[in-house]
């Protein structure tokens, strides 16, 4: 005698539906929570301060990023003190030293804000420097040196 074979039955159209929705939410569920993950690492991201710094050169560094694909750093600052902030920007001859936390490297090529620009208190400006041989790297950090000062610790975007 031949036995019957039971064939299962094709699964319904209704059960199909159902798999799939729970698929594509878990997809979403999935994409939301990295989503979630990745800006609360950026926030987590503190520009340290230094009173120090902020006390002589009068502003107040605020972001260190890498950008222009990677050939370019903006380090943008804070005006706290516009006679002060404007002998920080006009001494073109000393720049801010930008090294790398992570490697022996640094940068000092900026093309610095035209000098005789009318600072204001508490806007935001920017110095641009070319990233020498990729010195500095996006998710590091950066020490900010000039005239004796430093300001360790800056996370660079």
């Amino acid at each position: 005698m031949i036995a019957a074979l039971a064939v299962p039955a094709a699964p319904s159209r209704r059960t199909v539906l159902r798999v799939a929705g729970l698929v594509v939410l878990l997809v979403v569920v999935t994409l939301v929570a990295r989503g979630l993950l990745a800006a609360r690492g950026d926030t987590a991201r503190v520009v340290p301060q230094s009173s120090a710094m902020e006390a002589t050169f009068g502003v107040r560094f605020s972001r260190v990023a890498v950008v222009g694909d990677g050939g370019l750093v903006t380090v943008s600052y804070v005006v706290l003190d516009t006679a002060k902030a404007t002998t920080f920007q006009s001494d073109t001859a000393h720049p801010p030293v930008l090294r790398s936390e992570a490697r022996a490297a640094s940068t000092v090529r900026v093309a610095m804000m035209r000098q005789g620009h009318a600072l204001r208190a508490g806007a935001t400006y920017y110095l641009l420097y070319q990233n020498t041989a990729g010195a500095l790297r996006s998710g590091e950090e950066v020490t900010i040196e000039r005239s004796g000062l430093s300001l360790p610790h800056v996370p660079v975007l």
